[in-house]
């Protein structure tokens, strides 16, 4: 089954909401630049590594289960 997803079915806001800020990953201007890893102090980077770590291992899991329950419809 294909699904389409809309902009208000995602939950994306207009550029013009006011106080929601995002930053654009793709813009070519680079006027936005991330802090090298290096300068964050040790305690952020470890909680950092710790949320990365947990977001992949449950994304791993969540796509393990998917994978499982499709090949049971299979059968």
């Amino acid at each position: 089954m294909v699904r389409k997803t809309t902009a208000s079915a995602i939950g994306v806001r207009s550029k013009s909401c006011p106080g929601s800020q995002q930053m654009d990953l793709f813009a070519s201007s680079g006027a936005v630049v991330a802090p090298d890893w290096s300068d964050l102090p040790e305690d952020a980077r470890g909680t950092l590594l710790g949320l990365m770590t947990r977001l992949i291992l449950d994304h791993a899991q969540a796509a393990a289960t998917l994978i499982k329950a499709e090949a049971g419809h299979d059968r």
